[in-house]
Parts: structure tokens; C-alpha cells; sequence
């Protein structure tokens, strides 16, 4: 591109979009692999004060409801292909050799390697989940299968496992590999089958959940549990109601997804008749700082599976993240849900929060 046009579209951009949206573009846009080490300090290191306040409040805060109106208006399956559907090798060079988890890890010791963290994730999510031989069971978005090889470890009952995802490249990797019963379906606009399942467990996934469906969706799950059962949830959602800056800038890797708020979250379980039993909050930023610095040892990997603009786009997207952490902009969460055999009369207690990593 033209020295000239770039420029022009960066000033474009950063007036419509936000400066955020416009420098990360920019970066991505680059025709070179990025220097990984000087990618990282301009996009986690924080600028000039004056510079900062304009990055976290330009769009004002009705453009940016006005954009993400606009930029909301594709289906779910066209943001999770956008993602996802990149290559299942182009993945494999940056996550964890055990489970390929592209979700937050548990790093508790300084020593810990990103494999040690994302067993004791999957250790404490079997525990949540206490999944048995028999029950029926459902993941929703299960990635590469990572959870469902440990669930059906413990249970030895490949029949009574089932996920949804809009993933193909995900649903061609478990057919050459696992052949878990992995369903092409959209979990959010999908019909449940009534009181069917004893469990339902997601991971990284309800991020995807826009506003207005959390309500309805939560219901939709409420009703496709048996009294009784257990829901657990791991995602990360924003500290407050507002829709910041980032969300605009996140439709650059997440196009078509939009998060929430933890209070939101927790309204809609309550009001989908649910009980949170605990729920847990953990730290996301030294996974992502693992996974930028193992996509940046495995570049000529990354880029063979893929190309230069996705390993670009990929390092961008994890260094602006770990930004958005770091700015306490969102949290990772635990949720153990349980639908009651009889609704409760009485009022709800609040939970306390564990920090546990």
C-alpha cells in the first residue's frame, strides 16, 4: 500500500473508528511479519497521558453504540469462521501441546510452562463439572476437543457426550482424531431439548453471547438441564454496563461478537431460575503473554499454516488483549450453576468471589 493511502486511512479511521481501532489496524496491515518484541511494548506500554485519555474515550459513547449497531449485523457463524477457521495448524503453533486450550490457564507459580497452567485449568473445570459415567452431557463450543477428551476419560461414555459448534475446521479435526458426537450449530439461536441434559459446560464461549441474547439463551439452557443439574461457564466479561472504546476495536478479530457486563451475567442466571453455587476469577494475562512470545518462536509455522496478514492480525489481537486485561477493562470468571429440583423461595444470597489465580 501506498505510503500516502496508509496514512489517509489511518486518519480516516481513527475519526470514525477511534484511534485504538485505527493504530491496531494499522499494525496488522503491515506487509512484513511484525518484530514481535517492539509490537508488544507499543501496544502493552502505556502512552503519553493525554494520548491515553483520547484512546479510551474517542468514539464518544454514542458513535461507538452506533458502530457496534452496525457492526453487529452478521450471523454468528460468519465471526466464528472469521476466527476460528483460520487453520487448525495455525493454532497448534501458538497453544498448549496437551489440549490446544484457547482459553485462560491457571499460572500460579512463576515457573509454571503455559502445559502446567492448562492442566490445572482442565483439573479444576473436572471438579466443577464432577462429570459421571451415564449422565448426558453437553459442551458448548468445544474447540479442539480438549475437554471432552478429559470428561470422557473419567466417564469412559463417548454416547451420552454431545457439543454444538460453528466451527468446521474444529468438526474436521475431531472427525480425524476423536469422532466425538460434535454438532454443526449455531448454541445460541438453537432449540434445546427439554430437561435432557444432567450437565452443560462451555468454556471461552459466552463471550460470544451478544446483549440482547444472554436473557433469552440462559433461559433456553435453564430449560434444557434437569432439575438438578449443573451448568458451568468459564468466559470473561466487562467490569461495568458501559460499552468502551475496545469493544469497536475487539470487531477487528471478533467481528460480530460484543461482550457484557459480570452484573448482566449474573442477573440472567438468577432470572433464568438458576443458582450460582461459586463462581471463581482468574488472571488471563500470562496466558496471553504465553501465546504471543510462542507465536512469535513459531513464526515461519504460523505463517506456512496461514499467512503473513493472520500472523500479524493474531499477535495484534493477543498484545491488545493483554492491554484490555491490564486496563481492568474485563475479568475471567468460574461460574457452577445448578438448576433447583423446586425454585426457591426464599431470596438468593450473594456469592462470594474466590480469586483463585
Amino acid at each position: 500500500m501506498h505510503p500516502f493511502l496508509r496514512y489517509t486511512l489511518f486518519v480516516f479511521e481513527t475519526i470514525v473508528f477511534g484511534p485504538a481501532y485505527a493504530y491496531l489496524n494499522q499494525l496488522v496491515r503491515v506487509k512484513e511479519p511484525l518484530h514481535a518484541e517492539r509490537a508488544w511494548s507499543l501496544i502493552t506500554e502505556p502512552w503519553h497521558p493525554s494520548i491515553e485519555w483520547f484512546r479510551k474515550n474517542y468514539p464518544p459513547y454514542f458513535i461507538r453504540k452506533i458502530l457496534m449497531w452496525w457492526m453487529l449485523r452478521p450471523k454468528h457463524d460468519q465471526g466464528i469462521e472469521n476466527h476460528y477457521d483460520v487453520s487448525n495448524e495455525f493454532f497448534e503453533s501458538f497453544l498448549d501441546k496437551r489440549f490446544l486450550f484457547y482459553s485462560c490457564a491457571d499460572f500460579l507459580h512463576p515457573n509454571d510452562t503455559l502445559e502446567d497452567a492448562q492442566t490445572r485449568k482442565a483439573n479444576h473445570l473436572l471438579g466443577m463439572l464432577d462429570p459421571n459415567p451415564g449422565e448426558k452431557i453437553l459442551e458448548l463450543g468445544p474447540g479442539w476437543g480438549s475437554m471432552l477428551r478429559l470428561v470422557y476419560s473419567v466417564t469412559g461414555d463417548k454416547q451420552n457426550l454431545h457439543s454444538y459448534t460453528l466451527s468446521k475446521k474444529q468438526i474436521a479435526f475431531n472427525r480425524e482424531r476423536e469422532n466425538f458426537n460434535m454438532e454443526y450449530r449455531d448454541f445460541i439461536t438453537t432449540d434445546y431439548p427439554n430437561e435432557f441434559f444432567d450437565k452443560i459446560y462451555s468454556v471461552a464461549v459466552s463471550e460470544h453471547v451478544r446483549p440482547q441474547d444472554i436473557e433469552p439463551w440462559m433461559k433456553k439452557l435453564a430449560g434444557a438441564v434437569k432439575p438438578g443439574g449443573r451448568i458451568v461457564k468459564h468466559f470473561f466479561c466487562l467490569a461495568n454496563d458501559t460499552t468502551p472504546v475496545s469493544a469497536v476495536a475487539g470487531q477487528l478479530i471478533f467481528p460480530g461478537s460484543e461482550l457484557s457486563s459480570h452484573h448482566r451475567w449474573c442477573q440472567a442466571i438468577e432470572d433464568a431460575g438458576l443458582l450460582i453455587e461459586r463462581h471463581t476469577v482468574h488472571d488471563y494475562r500470562p496466558t496471553l503473554k504465553a501465546w504471543y512470545f510462542n507465536l512469535a518462536r513459531n513464526r515461519e509455522q504460523a505463517i506456512e499454516a496461514a499467512n503473513v496478514y493472520q500472523y500479524n492480525r493474531f499477535l495484534v489481537f493477543i498484545a491488545g488483549t493483554y492491554r484490555f486485561f491490564d486496563d481492568g477493562e474485563a475479568k475471567v470468571y468460574r461460574f457452577k450453576i445448578t438448576k433447583p429440583i423446586v425454585n426457591p423461595s426464599t431470596p438468593r444470597v450473594p456469592v462470594e468471589l474466590d480469586h483463585e489465580s
